[in-house]
């Protein structure tokens, strides 16, 4: 039986917010534009993608420039930067390798595809993964269930459903697809949001533990 262990990436897995922003700081550059503190953008680059070019290229596209040429540029440099500084969660590559053992693990995530499989890479462990579903695999991102339904598909999953993330698109996500949720309280957002996860992990070495309990009570619930 294939159960699907859907895992949010950025603040979940890995924080990359200094590495999004550096290429940010980056690209402004290339585009002549001014120079700012990269604190300024630190708020941006974890809300979405379409968010992060319109709110640190904001001069750049009132001015006439084209948000697919930001796109480009700025996919393009953090690709070639994409861990530079970025590293797992402190106990992340042990949790992830005992995930692996309990179902197919889905990276489920509002990253581009691509850059989501070379920063797993980057990272060491994109062979422990079943499925990469970004931000722009779908029509629709996080929080649509579209994209667990997705990674459904893709692991083959036959038995429960768990997703763990650390903000409320990641609790919406899951509980709008059926799945359990995991909420991790070392991430980006200090709140789950309004909808309360099934367990709240406070570190990376408590998820096997409690996705195997949620998988095991999902077990018990259809007998």
């Amino acid at each position: 039986m294939t159960h699907l262990i859907g895992l949010d990436l950025d603040g979940t897995i890995e924080d990359s917010r200094d590495d999004m922003v550096a290429a940010v700081l980056r690209v402004r550059a290339s585009f002549g534009l001014s120079e700012q503190p990269g604190e300024a953008f630190r708020p941006h680059v974890s809300a979405g993608m379409d968010h992060l070019y319109r709110m640190c290229f904001d001069e750049l596209l009132a001015a006439g420039g084209a948000l697919a040429d930001v796109r480009t540029a700025y996919e393009a440099d953090y690709l070639a930067h994409i861990a530079d500084t970025t590293r797992l969660y402190d106990g992340m590559a042990a949790a992830l390798r005992e995930l692996a053992g309990l179902g197919a693990l889905a990276c489920v995530t509002n990253k581009p595809e691509r850059l989501s499989v070379a920063l797993l890479a980057a990272l060491g462990v994109e062979g422990l993964f079943s499925a990469v579903v970004g931000g722009d695999t779908c029509p629709e991102s996080k929080p649509s269930p579209m994209v667990l339904a997705e990674a459904a598909r893709r692991v083959g999953r036959q038995g429960g459903a768990v997703m763990i993330g650390d903000s409320s698109a990641d609790v919406r996500c899951g509980r709008a697809y059926g799945a359990a949720t995991v909420w991790c309280a070392w991430g980006y957002v200090a709140s789950p949001g309004e909808l309360v996860p099934d367990v709240t992990a406070r570190d990376a070495e408590e998820l096997p533990r409690l996705v195997q309990g949620l998988l095991e009570g999902e077990r018990s619930a259809v007998r």
